[in-house]
């Protein structure tokens, strides 16, 4: 990739980071921001384990012969839509998934739903306006952890903000990219130490964080 290309292809302003951070080396830059496009697409992956396991892990607190936590949608008893549960804002984007389901011609089930919430949802769950949700049912979501919903919390937002930065194809480089990764595997730890073991295994992110430019 010439200077002019990059210019043109990525934005001045874009390419500039990667400029500063190399010292105004052309090719290092580009090989930094090629590496940067490879690391976020790895921790990609390892979050789509990480954020399935973990949203599984929630909905399974909510067994369907709890009858009083569950609300039925399309014959499927959803806890998702009980405002004994969730707070407005919450049911609010449960709504919304429900909405996007249905112009999607697909049947509104319990896995569907759960399916199609954000990150930013499930972390919402974990914000203190849920503290009694957390102490009667959430904390047993996470057996390995130390019993605090700020421990969640906090893992759970620098996580989010990863995935975001990521997702948006934004320059990830100049985080504590290691930090972030033993943080998405403590999370699955508290979870489950065997489903962290295998996201670990699976993950390519600590092979392309070695890889990075120089």
């Amino acid at each position: 990739m010439r200077p002019e290309q990059a210019e043109r292809w990525l934005s001045q302003a874009r390419f500039h980071n990667f400029l500063n951070a190399t010292e105004d080396d052309h090719d290092l830059a580009v090989a930094l921001y090629l590496w940067n496009a490879e690391v976020s697409t790895a921790f990609l992956g390892t979050l789509h384990h990480l954020e399935v396991l973990l949203r599984n892990a929630i909905d399974r607190r909510f067994p369907p012969s709890d009858r009083n936590r569950q609300v039925s949608i399309c014959g499927a008893e959803v806890w998702l839509t009980d405002p004994g549960v969730l707070e407005d804002q919450g049911r609010e984007k449960v709504n919304e998934a429900i909405g996007r389901l249905i112009n999607e011609g697909r049947r509104s089930t319990r896995a569907r739903l759960v399916a199609s919430l954000t990150l930013g949802f499930w972390s919402t769950l974990f914000s203190g306006r849920y503290e009694d949700l957390w102490r009667s049912t959430l904390v047993g979501a996470f057996p390995n952890g130390n019993g605090k919903r700020s421990q969640i919390r906090k893992t759970l937002t620098r996580i989010q903000q990863l995935r975001n930065q990521a997702a948006h194809h934004e320059a990830i480089f100049g985080r504590n990219l290691d930090k972030d990764y033993r943080l998405m595997l403590d999370l699955a730890g508290f979870i489950d130490t065997e489903a962290r073991d295998y996201i670990d295994a699976q993950s390519r992110t600590n092979e392309v964080l070695a890889r990075r430019p120089r």
